[in-house]
């Protein structure tokens, strides 16, 4: 029998085999506050992105189009250890882990590419919803996703 990660789908876009994904960010003006640095809540932007990227916004619009699926925050934390400036190439690493049936839990370390220094460590929980009540994650996330045992 295959274990978790040798049965990775199509749609996880750019996994890794440790069920690492990574999403490249660059750090443009918009995203920058009045000391040049990144404003705080852009970092929350960039770990959304790189979530959504794992299934693919068009694969998350169409579960809910058609599946009437939801993925919303269930608890969100950040732990901000350095700034990124204009021009930063940042990527967001993210492992997902599934933490009960109803909820996913995903680590998102934010580093900066040139020198891999840890800018910002995320964990967000997202619960799996249908009419706002919570409900299952699908059997083909679950199946691919390790537990938290």
């Amino acid at each position: 029998m295959k274990s978790k990660v040798e049965e990775k789908p199509e749609f996880w876009n750019s996994m890794t085999e440790s069920l690492l994904f990574r999403f490249p960010i660059t750090v443009y003006y918009e995203d920058t506050d009045i000391t040049g640095v990144v404003y705080h809540a852009n970092y929350l932007k960039y770990c959304e992105r790189a979530r959504s990227e794992i299934l693919g916004a068009e694969r998350l619009y169409q579960i809910h189009q058609q599946e009437n699926l939801s993925f919303v925050v269930y608890r969100a934390e950040m732990n901000f250890r350095r700034g990124a400036v204009l021009g930063d190439r940042l990527e967001v690493q993210t492992q997902p882990t599934l933490t009960s049936p109803y909820r996913v839990q995903f680590l998102q370390n934010i580093v900066r590419s040139s020198d891999q220094q840890l800018l910002v460590k995320a964990v967000i929980e997202l619960v799996c919803i249908r009419q706002e009540k919570p409900v299952p994650v699908p059997d083909w996330i679950q199946d691919h996703l390790p537990t938290s045992d």
